[in-house]
Parts: structure tokens; sequence; C-alpha cells
């Protein structure tokens, strides 16, 4: 008895030493390039940069890397700059035993903005990644135009793990046992599996990345990010965020609650997507629909809608070719990253949030365009014209009426020709031409009439009459002109 004791003992105490050496473990980067790494809060990031065009920050969640946005970043990159990396702790990136949470990760993503000069840049944040964004968009307002959130939580109740990724995050135990998954690949896929509805979306890439990370990062990211989102601080926070928010979650998460969205819809002016049939990685469950409309929320060009269903490269890439054959030359910005554009209101908790489902198997345009009373679309205007509340109809019914886009001064209209010689002096003009005082005269008709000088006229008639001989169309007799 007294040697089981002793055995039970020992056991417990190289647990407890490996558990606080394993919880200090750090990890710096070896080689760094200098296109692949920047030094941000005195940690090595990695990032990556592609394609051309307005700013898009990709910022990838738990336990994952920016390798998870490798098909929504070769979309975007047809149209926007893109930028990714890996957060502290995961992925290539430095992982350092402090310095975790939805704090310090608007910290360094303002740092990265601020390396690269981006301004009203798009953030697209997936679970702790979208509430890293929030906290950007709340405290520094200049960088972020738009927001894209993928099943990001809005309250600490919110989060659920499974039992077995929960261990990994227990003070004493978590260590050693996530130490132990990180060399067994069957017990990190045991980890993830809950991460997706269909286990064949269930990618290499995204197991291997679980177990790139460190103990130090996993808990305390978790940890750290429940303290800063408990009791919906974080929330009511977003309240002063006035840029458009795109809520996407899918309706079978089991990481976190779809009922965040609906969180995140009372305090910003958010537009809710729900995807079917997908869980809580819609980028690799549902990747057709998920770019489908990040495309059309960022560029506002809902064609890209058409190609969500039964996506095929092939459409997809129709749909770039009609954009760029319209665009002008010069690269044009979203309504919602132009200086000038109205900012939305923040939505009231009274409000019913915005979401959007499928309808007949499709989704619906946000946008429909009216139709004239003939049932014809008014294209005539072109895609700029707005739309006004013109006189209420006899059967009560305000009528709307399309006026043309303004230009600058109010004036509405087209643009009126400028004439060729505007700048031109007249030849008349350049000629010297003795004064003309006929304009000093009284008119012959009241000369003729007898009519006396109006009020303000000179009365005087030597005046009058040496008036007249100056208007004599032979000119002056004597002496030079005055």
């Amino acid at each position: 008895m007294g040697g089981t004791l002793i055995v039970i003992l020992l056991l417990v105490v190289v647990l407890v030493a490996a558990s606080v050496v394993l919880s200090r473990t750090t990890y710096q980067v070896q080689s760094v390039q200098d296109t692949e790494y920047v030094e941000l809060e005195g940690n090595w990031i990695r990032y990556r940069v592609a394609g051309g065009g307005p700013a898009v920050v990709l910022v990838h969640g738990w336990l994952s890397s920016e390798g998870i946005w490798e098909h929504l970043a070769e979309r975007l990159a047809q149209r926007f700059t893109v930028y990714t990396l890996d957060l502290p702790g995961f992925g290539e990136s430095d992982k350092p035993a402090s310095g975790y949470g939805v704090r310090y990760g608007s910290r360094l993503l303002y740092a990265f903005c601020a390396h690269f000069g981006l301004t009203r840049a798009a953030i697209v944040g997936h679970d702790v990644g979208g509430a890293m964004a929030i906290k950007l968009a709340a405290d520094h307002p200049d960088v972020v135009g738009s927001m894209v959130l993928v099943a990001a939580p809005a309250n600490e109740d919110q989060i659920d793990l499974p039992t077995l990724l929960w261990i990994a995050t227990l003070p004493v135990v978590g260590p050693v046992f996530y130490t132990l998954g990180r060399y067994l690949r069957p017990l990190r896929r045991l980890w993830m599996r809950p991460f997706v509805m269909d286990p064949e979306d269930l990618t290499e890439e995204v197991v291997d990345d679980v177990g790139k990370s460190t103990p130090a990062a996993v808990t305390k990211t978790l940890n750290v990010t429940r303290r800063e989102i408990a009791r919906g601080r974080l929330a009511r926070q977003a309240g002063v965020i006035k840029v458009p928010v795109l809520a996407i979650a899918g309706e079978e998460d089991q990481i976190v609650d779809p009922q965040a969205t609906e969180d995140w819809s009372r305090t910003v002016s958010a537009e809710i997507v729900l995807l079917e049939e997908c869980g809580h990685l819609p980028m690799l469950e549902r990747t057709g629909e998920f770019s489908a409309r990040v495309l059309a929320f960022l560029t506002g060009d809902q064609r890209y809608l058409d190609t969500s269903d039964e996506w095929s490269e092939e459409r997809a890439e129709k749909v770039d070719e009609d954009v760029f054959a319209e665009a002008p030359e010069e690269p044009t910005f979203s309504v919602r990253d132009e200086p000038g554009a109205p900012e939305p209101e923040v939505a009231s908790s009274d409000d019913r949030p915005n979401v959007i489902r499928k309808q007949d198997g499709r989704y619906p345009r946000r946008n429909p365009e009216p139709e004239d009373a003939g049932g014809q679309h008014d294209v005539s205007l072109g895609p700029n014209a707005e739309w006004r509340s013109g006189p209420t109809a006899d059967n009560g019914v305000e009528e709307q009426t399309r006026r043309r886009p303004r230009r600058a001064g109010g004036e509405s209209g087209p643009l009126p020709e400028i004439p060729d010689n505007l700048f031109e002096w007249p030849d008349s003009l350049k000629e010297a031409r003795p004064w003309d005082r006929s304009r000093e005269t009284i008119r012959p008709d009241r000369e003729e009439s007898g009519e006396g000088p109006h009020p303000g006229e000179d009365a005087n008639p030597k005046e009058d009459s040496n008036r007249k001989e100056d208007t004599d169309p032979e000119g002056p007799k004597e002496g030079p002109h005055p």
C-alpha cells in the first residue's frame, strides 16, 4: 500500500513538473526573410501579400493559421490587395510565453496596418480574429473601412469546446495532453472533428496547424479572450463602430453559437448570413458560397451571388471577366470605401437583424432594382442614380422617382458642352475703339415725345445738347476726343 502511494505521488510530481515546463515553452523564428516576416510588438510575424487594389486583411482564428484563407485569398487577389498573417502563437510566427487575447491581437493588427500604411481597409476575421477586428475598429476607426465577421463569439458563453480539446486547455493536465497531441496525428484529428459538419471537409493542413502552437498560446488565447468578451463587454464597445459589417455563421456550428450573429447586429449595422449545413469553418465547408458572399459584400456587385450555388470555377471566372470588362481604366472603390460616403446608423436593440437565408435554393439580391410603371427596369440613368420619394398616388402609396446623380454644387443633369473658342479673345476687342458715350444720352423716344428726364437723369438742356453733339455719327468737329 505504501509503495503504491509513493508511485502515485511520484507520478503527480512528474506531471506537475512537466506541466510547468511545457506551459513555459516558447518558440522563436530562426531564419527570417524580409519578404515573409515583419517584426511587430517584439515578435516576428509571418505574412503574405498578393493581388492589387484596395486592401483586405484576413485574420485567422484559434488553432489555425493564414493557410485557412487560401481559397478566399486567391479569389480576392483578382480585385484586391490581400494581406494574410499568422497571429503570434500560431502558424509560423513567434510563440511567446504571454501576450495573447483580443486586446493584444488588436494592437498587433494596428501595428500591421501601420507598417504597410493601410487605412480604411477591409478586415475579415474568423472566431477570435473577428473579435480582434471588432476591437481594432472600435479603437482605430480610421484603419477599418468594412468588416466581415465569421463565426465570431460575442459572449464567453457562446464558446463550447469538445471534451478532448477542452482537456488540452486545463491548467495542469492540459499542457501535457496538448504536447501529446502534437506528436499523435489521430488525436489532433479528434480535436478538430467537431469543427466541421462533414469529415471530408477537414483538410490535412487544418490538422497540421493544430500541432504548430504551444500550450501557453493555446490556453492563454482562449482564457484571455473569454475574459475580455465576458458579459457582452466587447459587444457593447462595438456600438461606436459605424462601418458596414457582414456577419457569417454556419447553422450547424458546434464551437461558436450562431446566435452570436444576432448579438452583433444589436450594436453594429450588420448584415447576417447563415449558411445551411455548415459548421465552424465555412471557408472550407462552403467555399463557393462563402467566397461569393464576401466578394459581393466588399465589391457591391451582386452578380457574384449568382455563382454561389453549384459553384464552379468557370462561372466564377466569367463573372470576374465581366466585371473587369465594365470597369474603368482607373481602379474604383466601393461606396463604402469613399471618404464622403454616408455612414450607416447604429442598429437599435429593438430592430430585427437583417438575416439572409436561401429562397428556393438561392440567395436573394440585397438591393433589388425597382421597376417602373410598365414593369421594365429603368437603366437609362446609370447605376449611380438615386431614388427619392415622390408625391403619393391616388391609392395612398408613396411613389418613387429616380433622379440623376448630383454633381458638385448641387446641380443635376448632363454636363454642358464647352465651346472650342471659350478661351479665345474676340477679334472685335483686339483693336482699340473710342469711348462710346451714347449710353449717357436720353433715348430718342423720350426726346421726340417731349418727356423730361426720369428721376436720376440730368435735366440741364445745355448738357443734353453737348451729349447730342458727342453722339453725332460723324464724330466731334474740333479737338481730340477726351
